[in-house]
Protein backbone atom coordinates (compact mmCIF):
# COMPACT_ATOMS: atom_id res chain seq x y z
CA UNK A 1 0.00 0.00 0.00
CA UNK A 2 1.82 3.55 -1.14
CA UNK A 3 1.30 6.18 1.57
CA UNK A 4 -0.71 8.34 -1.04
CA UNK A 5 -3.37 5.56 -0.42
CA UNK A 6 -3.32 5.03 2.62
CA UNK A 7 -3.62 8.32 3.88
CA UNK A 8 -6.72 8.76 1.32
CA UNK A 9 -8.59 5.50 3.10
CA UNK A 10 -7.58 7.17 6.92
CA UNK A 11 -9.15 10.35 5.52
CA UNK A 12 -12.24 8.42 4.78
CA UNK A 13 -12.57 6.70 7.49
CA UNK A 14 -12.15 10.27 9.41
CA UNK A 15 -14.78 12.16 7.60
CA UNK A 16 -17.02 8.71 8.00
CA UNK A 17 -16.68 8.85 12.13
CA UNK A 18 -16.83 12.67 11.90
CA UNK A 19 -20.17 12.64 9.83
CA UNK A 20 -21.21 9.51 12.54
CA UNK A 21 -20.56 12.21 14.68
CA UNK A 22 -22.41 14.45 14.02
CA UNK A 23 -25.77 12.84 12.80
CA UNK A 24 -25.25 11.01 16.05
CA UNK A 25 -25.43 13.89 17.80
CA UNK A 26 -27.98 15.47 15.79
CA UNK A 27 -30.12 12.56 16.28
CA UNK A 28 -29.88 12.80 20.50
CA UNK A 29 -30.72 16.83 20.30
CA UNK A 30 -33.64 16.45 18.18
CA UNK A 31 -35.23 13.33 20.19
CA UNK A 32 -33.84 13.05 23.36
CA UNK A 33 -36.68 14.53 25.44
CA UNK A 34 -34.30 16.04 28.18
CA UNK A 35 -31.82 17.53 25.81
CA UNK A 36 -31.59 21.29 25.67
CA UNK A 37 -28.97 21.23 22.83
CA UNK A 38 -31.07 22.60 20.34
CA UNK A 39 -32.67 25.30 22.98
CA UNK A 40 -34.66 25.13 25.95
CA UNK A 41 -37.56 23.24 26.93
CA UNK A 42 -39.42 22.69 29.81
CA UNK A 43 -38.54 19.35 31.54
CA UNK A 44 -38.87 19.71 35.21
CA UNK A 45 -37.15 21.48 38.26
CA UNK A 46 -35.93 20.41 41.31
CA UNK A 47 -39.35 19.32 43.27
CA UNK A 48 -38.92 15.65 43.70
CA UNK A 49 -42.60 15.44 45.84
CA UNK A 50 -44.23 17.09 42.44
CA UNK A 51 -45.89 15.11 39.44
CA UNK A 52 -47.05 16.74 36.62
CA UNK A 53 -49.57 14.48 34.80
CA UNK A 54 -49.60 15.35 31.26
CA UNK A 55 -51.55 13.42 28.30
CA UNK A 56 -51.31 13.61 24.59
CA UNK A 57 -53.11 13.14 21.39
CA UNK A 58 -56.65 13.72 22.72
CA UNK A 59 -59.60 14.68 22.71
CA UNK A 60 -60.68 11.80 22.61
CA UNK A 61 -64.43 11.20 22.98
CA UNK A 62 -64.36 7.76 24.46
CA UNK A 63 -61.28 7.97 26.78
CA UNK A 64 -60.59 11.80 27.82
CA UNK A 65 -64.53 11.87 29.56
CA UNK A 66 -63.37 8.61 32.11
CA UNK A 67 -59.86 10.64 32.75
CA UNK A 68 -61.93 13.77 33.47
CA UNK A 69 -63.97 12.03 35.97
CA UNK A 70 -60.87 9.77 37.37
CA UNK A 71 -58.98 12.71 37.84
CA UNK A 72 -62.34 14.47 39.47
CA UNK A 73 -62.26 11.87 41.66
CA UNK A 74 -58.91 12.30 42.96
CA UNK A 75 -59.34 16.20 43.23
CA UNK A 76 -56.05 16.27 40.49
CA UNK A 77 -55.66 18.72 37.67
CA UNK A 78 -53.62 17.59 34.46
CA UNK A 79 -52.54 18.71 31.39
CA UNK A 80 -53.82 17.81 28.30
CA UNK A 81 -51.74 18.53 24.95
CA UNK A 82 -54.60 18.58 22.19
CA UNK A 83 -54.34 17.80 18.44
CA UNK A 84 -55.95 20.50 16.54
CA UNK A 85 -58.08 18.19 14.02
CA UNK A 86 -59.67 16.18 17.15
CA UNK A 87 -59.93 19.32 18.97
CA UNK A 88 -62.43 21.17 16.40
CA UNK A 89 -64.38 17.81 16.36
CA UNK A 90 -65.02 17.40 20.17
CA UNK A 91 -65.60 21.45 21.16
CA UNK A 92 -67.44 20.55 24.05
CA UNK A 93 -65.30 18.43 25.55
CA UNK A 94 -62.18 20.62 25.09
CA UNK A 95 -64.42 22.84 26.84
CA UNK A 96 -65.23 20.19 29.78
CA UNK A 97 -61.62 19.50 30.28
CA UNK A 98 -61.30 23.26 30.46
CA UNK A 99 -63.67 24.15 32.89
CA UNK A 100 -62.77 20.97 34.89
CA UNK A 101 -59.30 23.35 35.93
CA UNK A 102 -57.19 21.19 33.59
CA UNK A 103 -54.61 23.16 31.50
CA UNK A 104 -55.06 22.84 27.09
CA UNK A 105 -51.67 22.71 25.00
CA UNK A 106 -50.86 22.62 21.78
CA UNK A 107 -49.70 19.15 20.69
CA UNK A 108 -49.88 20.47 16.79
CA UNK A 109 -53.01 20.33 14.15
CA UNK A 110 -51.75 17.07 12.29
CA UNK A 111 -49.23 15.22 14.85
CA UNK A 112 -45.93 15.59 11.88
CA UNK A 113 -42.36 14.95 12.69
CA UNK A 114 -41.50 18.40 13.33
CA UNK A 115 -37.93 17.96 12.30
CA UNK A 116 -38.68 16.81 8.69
CA UNK A 117 -41.61 19.44 7.99
CA UNK A 118 -40.93 23.01 7.09
CA UNK A 119 -41.13 26.41 8.84
CA UNK A 120 -43.75 27.32 6.55
CA UNK A 121 -45.63 23.96 7.57
CA UNK A 122 -44.57 24.17 11.27
CA UNK A 123 -45.71 27.35 11.94
CA UNK A 124 -49.17 26.81 10.48
CA UNK A 125 -49.80 23.47 12.45
CA UNK A 126 -49.21 26.00 15.49
CA UNK A 127 -50.78 29.11 14.47
CA UNK A 128 -54.31 26.98 13.50
CA UNK A 129 -54.15 24.72 16.68
CA UNK A 130 -53.72 27.74 18.87
CA UNK A 131 -55.79 29.58 17.32
CA UNK A 132 -59.04 26.56 17.33
CA UNK A 133 -58.22 26.03 21.51
CA UNK A 134 -58.50 29.57 22.34
CA UNK A 135 -61.77 30.26 20.47
CA UNK A 136 -63.20 27.05 22.17
CA UNK A 137 -62.01 27.73 25.75
CA UNK A 138 -61.58 31.64 25.60
CA UNK A 139 -58.36 31.55 26.94
CA UNK A 140 -54.64 32.15 25.42
CA UNK A 141 -52.59 29.07 24.72
CA UNK A 142 -49.04 29.14 26.27
CA UNK A 143 -48.07 25.54 26.19
CA UNK A 144 -46.81 23.26 23.36
CA UNK A 145 -45.09 19.82 22.83
CA UNK A 146 -44.02 18.52 19.75
CA UNK A 147 -44.76 15.34 18.34
CA UNK A 148 -42.77 12.23 20.00
CA UNK A 149 -41.14 15.47 21.20
CA UNK A 150 -39.10 15.61 18.23
CA UNK A 151 -37.53 18.99 17.20
CA UNK A 152 -35.12 21.27 15.58
CA UNK A 153 -33.96 24.93 16.61
CA UNK A 154 -36.64 26.33 13.79
CA UNK A 155 -39.23 24.04 15.91
CA UNK A 156 -37.97 25.55 19.03
CA UNK A 157 -37.97 29.53 18.08
CA UNK A 158 -41.22 29.19 15.86
CA UNK A 159 -43.25 28.05 19.24
CA UNK A 160 -41.62 30.75 20.96
CA UNK A 161 -42.76 33.38 18.21
CA UNK A 162 -46.43 32.43 18.99
CA UNK A 163 -45.32 32.72 22.99
CA UNK A 164 -45.28 29.09 23.42
CA UNK A 165 -43.69 27.41 26.07
CA UNK A 166 -41.72 24.34 24.76
CA UNK A 167 -42.33 21.42 26.99
CA UNK A 168 -41.17 17.62 26.70
CA UNK A 169 -41.23 15.11 29.75
CA UNK A 170 -38.59 13.02 31.77
CA UNK A 171 -40.86 9.62 31.98
CA UNK A 172 -42.93 8.40 29.29
CA UNK A 173 -45.15 5.74 29.87
CA UNK A 174 -45.25 3.78 26.66
CA UNK A 175 -49.17 3.39 27.24
CA UNK A 176 -49.31 3.00 23.78
CA UNK A 177 -48.22 -0.44 22.79
CA UNK A 178 -48.46 -1.47 26.30
CA UNK A 179 -48.92 -5.36 27.11
CA UNK A 180 -50.91 -4.26 29.94
CA UNK A 181 -51.90 -1.85 33.01
CA UNK A 182 -49.59 -3.08 35.49
CA UNK A 183 -46.17 -2.63 32.85
CA UNK A 184 -47.70 1.30 32.02
CA UNK A 185 -47.53 1.51 36.31
CA UNK A 186 -43.99 -0.59 36.58
CA UNK A 187 -42.13 1.58 34.28
CA UNK A 188 -43.44 4.82 35.71
CA UNK A 189 -42.46 3.72 39.53
CA UNK A 190 -39.26 2.60 38.19
CA UNK A 191 -38.38 5.90 36.64
CA UNK A 192 -40.46 8.00 39.01
CA UNK A 193 -37.75 6.73 42.10
CA UNK A 194 -34.70 7.40 39.33
CA UNK A 195 -36.39 11.25 39.54
CA UNK A 196 -36.30 11.28 42.85
CA UNK A 197 -32.85 9.57 43.27
CA UNK A 198 -32.13 12.84 41.21
CA UNK A 199 -34.00 15.44 42.79
CA UNK A 200 -36.33 15.99 40.18
CA UNK A 201 -39.61 16.23 39.60
CA UNK A 202 -41.71 14.05 37.55
CA UNK A 203 -42.89 14.91 34.03
CA UNK A 204 -45.02 11.93 32.73
CA UNK A 205 -46.44 11.74 29.47
CA UNK A 206 -49.64 9.54 29.00
CA UNK A 207 -52.05 9.18 26.01
CA UNK A 208 -55.87 9.82 25.99
CA UNK A 209 -55.89 9.22 22.48
CA UNK A 210 -54.28 7.85 19.42
CA UNK A 211 -52.50 10.26 16.77
CA UNK A 212 -53.86 8.30 13.75
CA UNK A 213 -57.68 8.25 14.39
CA UNK A 214 -60.22 8.49 16.99
CA UNK A 215 -60.49 4.84 17.48
CA UNK A 216 -57.29 4.24 19.73
CA UNK A 217 -57.98 1.91 22.98
CA UNK A 218 -56.40 3.82 25.79
CA UNK A 219 -58.02 1.29 28.58
CA UNK A 220 -55.22 0.71 29.73
CA UNK A 221 -54.08 4.53 30.64
CA UNK A 222 -57.36 4.61 32.02
CA UNK A 223 -56.52 2.14 34.64
CA UNK A 224 -52.91 2.86 34.87
CA UNK A 225 -54.57 6.45 35.78
CA UNK A 226 -56.37 5.30 38.47
CA UNK A 227 -53.57 3.23 40.01
CA UNK A 228 -50.69 6.08 39.80
CA UNK A 229 -53.45 8.57 41.54
CA UNK A 230 -53.86 5.95 44.49
CA UNK A 231 -50.64 5.15 45.11
CA UNK A 232 -49.33 8.58 44.80
CA UNK A 233 -52.23 10.80 46.07
CA UNK A 234 -50.37 10.73 49.64
CA UNK A 235 -46.53 11.86 49.04
CA UNK A 236 -46.75 13.60 45.78
CA UNK A 237 -48.48 16.69 44.74
CA UNK A 238 -50.00 16.78 41.57
CA UNK A 239 -49.47 19.96 39.78
CA UNK A 240 -50.46 21.48 36.09
CA UNK A 241 -47.03 22.30 34.25
CA UNK A 242 -47.50 26.13 34.62
CA UNK A 243 -46.89 25.65 38.09
CA UNK A 244 -43.24 25.18 36.77
CA UNK A 245 -43.21 27.94 34.29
Amino acid sequence: MTPTFQHAIEATIAAALTAGTLYGGYTYASRSATSQLFGSTLVAPKKPNEIALTFDDGPNPRWTPQLLDILAQHNVRATFFLIGQFAASQRPLVRRTHEAGHLIGNHTWTHPNLARTSSERTHEELSRTSSELEQTIGAPIRYFRPPYGIRRPATLQIARDFGLIPVTWNIIGNDWNATSTQSIIDRVNRRMARNALSGLATNLVLHDGGHLSLEADRSRTVAATRALLEQHAATHQFVTLDAWA
